[in-house]
C-alpha cells in the first residue's frame, strides 16, 4: 500500500512538471528508440540470410559430402563421383531423411555454341520479359512464353560474332545443341577484357521453351543429406563418412568430405549477431547521456521540494519513504519514455524495412530490453538525488 501511495505521489509530480519532465524523457525516447529500431532490423537481416542460404524452407539441417579424387587416380572430367548404390546405403543410416543429388542451377546457364567451326561458351538468362535496353529488334513476351515460341534475345558481341553485324544477324537462327532458335532482338553487348572479368547474359529464352528442350539435370559430384529433425549433425556425419570409406564405390580412388551448412549458418549468424549488437550499443550510449539528464532534473527536483520534504518528515514520513518517493519518479520518467521509444523504435524498424526490403523480427527480448533498460537507469540515475532528499536533515529545512 505504501508503495501504491509513493507511486501515485511520484506520478502527480511528474505530471506537474510537464515540459521539464518531457524534455528528460526525450533523450530516453532516442535513445530506446535506436536500440530496438537497431535490433529489429538486425535480427530480421540476420533471418532472411540465413533463409536465403538455407535449400529447404524448414530448419532440417543439410549436409553436403563431396569427393576429392587422388591425383591422377580418376579423370578430371568424371562428375560422377557418386553412384545410386551410395545414396541408397546413406539413406539407411539412422538420422537422415533424405541423401540427393544437388540440382543444376538454373540462374547461371552456360551451353557452348558454334561460332564458324569453333565452338564457344555462352551464359543463358531465362526470362518472361526481356528488360533489356534493345538496340535492334523486340524482346520477348510473356506470349512467347506461353505459347513456347523458339525465339531468342541476344547481346550484339555474339550476334557480330555469328553474323559480322547486327543488322544482319536480326531475324536469323541461333542453333543450340542441335535446337534452333530465331532472334528476333539484340541488345548491347559488353567484350571481355579478360578471362577473369564477370561474364554477362549473352542469350535470353523463354523459360517454358528451355525447359520443353533443355532438361534440369541431377549432377552426381555431389551428395545432399538431409537430416531428420532431432538428429545430431556430428554423429550422422561420422557415421556417413565411415560407411562410404568402408563401401564407397569410389572409395579407392580419393576421400570423401563433408561440409556442413549448419556450421556456416552457425557462423554467419554468429556474426550478424555481433554486429548488430555492436551496433546497439554504440546506440545505447545515448542512454548514458540521458541518464545524466534523468539525474540532473531529479537534482533540480530535490531542491526544490525541500519544503515539501520537510513538512512530510514532520508527519511522520521515513528516509525510507522519502527515498522510495524520489526513486519512484526517477524510473517512471524513463519507464513511461522506454515504452514509447520502444513503440516509435519499431515503427521506425518497419519504415526502414519497407525502404530496403528487410524483415522486421519483433520478439519478447526486445521488450524486455526497452523495459530493462529504461528501468535500470532510472534506478541507478535517481539512487544519488533520492538519498540526498532522504538524509536532508528535518531541523535544517524548517529554519
Amino acid at each position: 500500500m505504501r508503495i501504491y501511495v509513493n507511486w501515485r505521489t511520484s506520478i502527480r509530480s511528474v505530471f506537474k512538471n510537464r515540459k521539464r519532465s518531457l524534455l528528460t524523457m526525450f533523450g530516453i525516447i532516442i535513445g530506446i528508440a535506436a536500440v530496438i529500431a537497431i535490433l529489429s532490423i538486425g535480427r530480421g537481416f540476420e533471418k532472411d540470410t540465413l533463409k536465403n542460404l538455407s535449400n529447404t524452407d524448414d530448419e532440417l539441417v543439410e549436409i553436403q559430402v563431396s569427393f576429392t579424387p587422388n591425383n591422377g587416380s580418376v579423370d578430371g572430367n568424371n562428375l560422377n563421383f557418386f553412384h545410386d548404390t551410395d545414396r541408397t546405403q546413406v539413406e539407411q543410416i539412422e538420422g537422415v531423411q533424405s541423401a540427393e543429388y544437388p540440382v543444376q542451377d538454373e540462374t547461371l546457364i552456360f551451353k557452348d555454341i558454334f561460332i564458324g567451326e569453333k565452338k564457344e561458351s555462352k551464359q543463358f538468362s531465362l526470362v518472361e520479359e526481356t528488360t533489356k535496353e534493345l538496340i535492334l529488334g523486340r524482346g520477348l513476351t510473356k506470349f512467347d512464353n506461353e505459347i513456347k515460341n523458339n525465339l531468342a534475345v541476344i547481346d550484339s558481341v555474339t550476334a557480330t560474332q555469328l553474323y559480322d553485324t547486327e543488322e544482319q544477324a536480326l531475324g536469323k537462327g541461333i542453333e543450340i545443341e542441335g535446337y534452333l532458335f530465331k532472334i528476333i532482338g539484340i541488345y548491347q553487348g559488353i567484350e571481355r577484357e579478360n578471362m577473369f572479368a564477370l561474364p554477362e547474359t549473352n542469350i535470353e529464352l523463354p523459360p517454358n521453351v528451355y525447359t520443353r528442350y533443355f532438361t534440369t539435370q541431377e549432377s552426381s559430384a555431389a551428395l545432399i543429406i538431409t537430416l531428420e529433425e532431432n538428429a545430431i549433425p556430428a554423429t550422422v556425419t561420422t557415421e556417413v563418412i565411415t560407411l562410404l570409406e568402408e563401401k564407397g564405390t569410389m572409395k579407392e580412388f580419393g576421400e570423401y568430405v563433408v561440409f556442413d551448412t549448419a556450421l556456416l549458418t552457425d557462423g554467419i549468424s554468429q556474426i550478424l549477431r555481433t554486429i548488430t549488437l555492436f551496433i546497439s550499443c554504440v546506440a545505447g550510449i545515448s542512454l548514458v547521456i540521458a541518464g545524466v539528464g534523468v539525474m540532473n532534473m531529479m537534482y533540480i527536483s530535490v531542491s526544490e521540494r525541500t519544503k515539501e520534504i520537510g513538512i512530510r518528515r514532520a508527519l511522520g514520513a521515513t528516509q525510507q519513504a522519502i527515498r522510495l518517493q524520489f526513486l519512484l519518479e526517477g524510473v517512471t520518467l524513463t519507464v513511461v519514455g522506454g515504452l514509447i521509444g520502444y513503440v516509435l523504435g519499431i515503427g521506425f524498424a518497419y519504415l526502414i524495412g519497407s525502404f530496403i526490403d528487410v524483415t522486421v523480427s519483433i520478439d519478447l527480448f526486445t521488450i524486455l530490453l526497452a523495459v530493462g533498460i529504461s528501468s535500470g537507469i532510472g534506478i541507478l540515475f535517481s539512487v544519488m538525488p533520492a538519498s540526498e532528499a532522504a538524509k536532508k536533515d528535518l531541523i535544517d529545512i524548517l529554519r
